[in-house]
């Protein structure tokens, strides 16, 4: 108990549990802030889900009124249409709850809809919008809410309490939250080694597996933490800033195929809870195993990451392995949690102890290790060929810096750990590449069919037509002009089959040249199709309001235009363009996000992963990892071991120190992410192809340029634009990256200065730059000057910046020369402090030396 104490008192003091609070609290307050910000939509989506309903009544209702007025229903019929009034009724008065956002009167409003319903088919009529499973699962959650008294709530973005923790819960007691343990914990032992307190340690009279199991104590205590954390943040939240009710009972679906069952929220979150510890348990005990035989933090972590990553995916695509004895199958709880259950959670739970005494048993009976991933990590000495030299030069310094860098390994692991997350992205790019792909082709292929086999929309103009032939005989009977009232209407339809079979045939060439490579009868399909829905906007827009503009059907086809002026291989993604000028209003937010990544446009071609990463943000990942592992300046020579005491004892300016930090962090942050993104390149590039350097990009102009009288661009209803090719915009994307790495750098470098820990540096830095960049949106004309605003490298290259501020002036080179200037002046202001506190301390020691 006693080493379990001093392990806690440990961990206390490194104050992970801190920023563990901290972070857990910010992501709940997150999830609530933004599921809050939604509750709007609550109406207008429980409206839209019972429209269809309503739509079908009416419809029925409307069938049998004619009939009633002429008293010519059948007893059958009378029945129906007694029961149908009601059921009008009984929609209206739903509508109406939900209007008046009484919540707890719809479940029994939609329970005598439901009685109603029943009532309606054993009188012989036929309902045919809400049938088979759906049905039973609508008619089985509404007797459940019924029956528990439950009010109708907000799933989609829960606010409650226990409803908001089972959408939070595949996050924070998922992958990610393990993740997070992982980083933060995950030196719990081998930080012992690499400070040598270990040897401390071992001179006491302990035994080795009491120090063991005191550390995995201390690290099970860590992860009750974190879920305690997490059920007091996910409940206290909701209840004090939301308006909540006790959903516990709330209940949610499992479902495999056709069947379902229903169980309580409360039921659910301890399934997750227990694998969740089951994960944990078995990942600090494998941490624990490898951390015995490896010296090194990082190749810990990193080792016991991947391990797990390979162990996750390959139980994902074995099938055969997905049983609870395989310990890899706790992390897969959010796929198969969701499902009828196979097995019993206690058995997931039994299955987790096992293992975890297995890998304990083994850590303690194995000798302890001093291993490392790389062999020159283990033999790499401090200094050049184990020769001390006196270090007076900012290059000297630097390549100081490198020796140290290199002696830890960090760099190459880094490394390692991004080539892997290039090769994982490329197929995962690969899957959503296929996915498209099938969906369009796919889609030409059932046009063709339909077409061939008068099916589908054909069907029904043919219908159609044969509707108006009859009301044409009704009308002649009558004695009046049936084609003069109604064959306008046939030649219409006959137009509409005409267009549809034109498109038939395009499609048809479209799939017989894709398979040839032959990619101008695609583009011609898709040209056709472009053009006809601009003049359908125009129409509409004349008289209705659309979210949709004319820039962006303009864009997709001048696109589409290049992309086969200069033969290249198309890629899939939806008809539109969805761009800055779209006119979607605050209540269709969900509708715009739907847009987005409907027309995403996504490709695993080499240049085009490298397109992805910066217009996803992914270049970010780089970025921030090696900011942390060589940004931390002086900082990062605080601490338990502050060697920094030990180098100003050497004959050694502390500018110059500092100078050569700044080098080497520059050389190693831009060179290691430069190299990724070759790499990137190169994998995309032997899997499938290099990609296309002249694929169009778009690039808006500010409305200052499009008005001016010397604009070359293409103009468009709501804006100009042009295209860059593709590898222009890597080129600038790249530049901008090497900038902002640079300025990033210098910051944290000068923070680093006055503050010791490391840690505090990367916050504070993030805070800075987050406050920065928000504030560059308010400065209107001055913004250009904003070193912050250029942090968002993909939003620069392409003038999307520049046209929604309005201002010519921010551009690719002014963002070099405003990111430049501020690291100049960082460093030169740096330098110059340092250089007045060196001849203060020479000062003083000339002082003393006197006396």
């Amino acid at each position: 108990m006693s080493l379990f104490k001093f392990e806690l008192k440990k961990i206390l003091r490194q104050k992970k549990f801190v920023w563990l609070m901290v972070l857990v609290l910010l992501s709940v307050g997150w999830f609530f802030y933004q599921n809050n910000i939604e509750q709007d939509l609550m109406s207008k989506e429980a409206e839209e889900k019972i429209l269809p309903i309503v739509l079908k009544v009416d419809q029925l209702y409307a069938q049998l009124l004619p009939l009633d007025r002429e008293n010519r229903l059948t007893e059958e019929q009378a029945k129906q249409f007694d029961i149908l009034n009601n059921m009008a009724t009984s929609t209206f008065q739903w509508k109406s709850a939900i209007y008046g956002k009484r919540w707890d009167e719809i479940p029994q409003v939609e329970n005598e809809f439901y009685s109603l319903l029943e009532k309606y088919e054993d009188a012989g009529g036929v309902f045919t919008t809400l049938e088979g499973v759906e049905r039973e699962k609508a008619i089985d959650k509404n007797a459940y809410l019924v029956k528990h008294d439950l009010p109708y709530a907000n799933e989609t973005d829960p606010v409650s309490p226990a409803l908001q923790m089972s959408e939070i819960t595949p996050i924070l007691l998922g992958p990610a939250g393990l993740l997070l343990l992982l980083l933060l914990f995950g030196n719990a032992y081998t930080s012992e080694k690499e400070q040598q307190t270990l040897l401390t340690l071992r001179t006491q009279p302990l035994r080795r597996w009491k120090l063991l199991l005191a550390k995995y104590a201390g690290l099970l205590s860590v992860t009750f933490f974190y879920l305690v954390v997490i059920a007091i943040g996910g409940w206290v939240i909701p209840v004090v800033f939301g308006d909540t009710f006790n959903d516990l009972l709330y209940p949610t679906f499992l479902e495999t195929g056709d069947s379902f069952s229903l169980i309580p929220i409360w039921q659910h979150l301890l399934n997750v809870t227990i694998l969740f510890l089951g994960a944990g348990a078995f990942l600090f005990a494998l941490l624990l195993l490898i951390g015995t035989q490896l010296r090194s933090s990082f190749s810990t972590i990193m080792l016991t990451g991947f391990l797990t990553m390979i162990g996750v995916v390959l139980t994902d695509a074995l099938p055969i392995t997905q049983i609870p004895w395989n310990p890899f199958q706790f992390f897969r709880a959010d796929r198969f949690l969701t499902e009828m259950p196979i097995h019993p959670i206690w058995l997931y739970a039994v299955s987790a102890f096992l293992w975890c005494i297995l890998l304990l048993a083994v850590a303690i009976l194995l000798r302890e290790g001093e291993r490392g991933l790389f062999k020159s990590a283990q033999e790499l000495k401090p200094y050049h060929k184990g020769k001390m030299t006196h270090l007076q030069s900012i290059w000297n310094n630097s390549l100081f810096e490198w020796r140290k860098t290199k002696r830890r390994g960090l760099v190459g692991q880094s490394l390692i750990v991004l080539s892997i997350a290039v090769i994982v992205g490329y197929f995962y790019f690969a899957e959503q590449v296929k996915e498209k792909e099938n969906e369009a082709l796919e889609g030409l292929a059932s046009i063709v069919e339909e077409a061939e086999n008068d099916t589908g929309l054909i069907a029904y103009y043919l219908e159609s037509i044969e509707e108006m032939e009859k009301l044409i005989a009704e009308a002649n009977a009558r004695g009046e002009d049936g084609d003069f009232i109604y064959g306008h209407n046939i030649e219409y339809i006959q137009g509409n089959i005409n267009v549809a079979r034109e498109e038939a045939a395009l499609a048809k060439q479209a799939l017989d040249g894709y398979e040839k490579q032959e990619w101008d009868p695609l583009y011609d399909y898709q040209l056709s199709n472009d053009h006809r829905y601009l003049e359908s906007l125009i129409e509409m827009k004349k008289h209705n309001y659309s979210p949709y503009t004319i820039f962006g059907y303009e864009t997709a086809i001048a696109q589409k235009e290049w992309m086969k002026e200069h033969t290249i291989q198309p890629v899939f993604a939806g008809t539109y363009i969805p761009n800055i000028h779209d006119q979607w209003k605050e209540e269709h937010r969900k509708e715009k996000k739907w847009n987005e990544q409907a027309n995403r446009k996504v490709d695993h071609s080499g240049l085009f992963s490298l397109f992805m990463y910066f217009r996803d943000y992914l270049y970010f990942i780089p970025m921030l990892l090696f900011l942390i592992l060589v940004g931390a300046g002086f900082s990062g020579e605080r601490g338990k071991r502050p060697t920094l005491q030990m180098l100003v004892t050497l004959p050694i300016m502390k500018r110059s120190l500092f100078l050569g930090k700044v080098l080497f962090s520059s050389i190693i942050a831009v060179g290691s992410a430069i190299v990724v993104f070759l790499f990137a390149v190169l994998v995309g590039t032997v899997f499938n192809r290099f990609g296309d350097w002249m694929y169009p990009v778009l690039h808006y102009h500010s409305r200052k340029e499009f008005q001016s009288f010397d604009f070359t661009g293409q103009r468009a209803f709501e804006g100009g634009y042009h295209f860059m090719p593709l590898g222009e915009f890597l080129l600038k994307s790249l530049l901008l990256y090497v900038c902002v790495a640079l300025f990033l750098l210098a910051l944290t470098n000068v923070l680093g200065l006055f503050i010791r820990q490391p840690l505090v540096v990367y916050a504070l830095t993030g805070l800075i730059n987050l406050a920065g960049y928000l504030v560059s949106w308010k400065l209107d004309d001055f913004a250009q000057y904003s070193p912050f605003l250029y942090l968002n490298i993909p939003k620069v290259v392409n003038g999307e910046i520049m046209t929604l501020l309005n201002n010519p002036s921010i551009s690719l080179y002014m963002g070099c020369v405003i990111l430049f200037g501020a690291m100049a002046f960082l460093l030169i202001a740096a330098y110059v402090g340092l250089s007045f506190g060196d001849r203060v301390v020479r000062k003083g020691k000339s002082v003393t030396a006197a006396m």
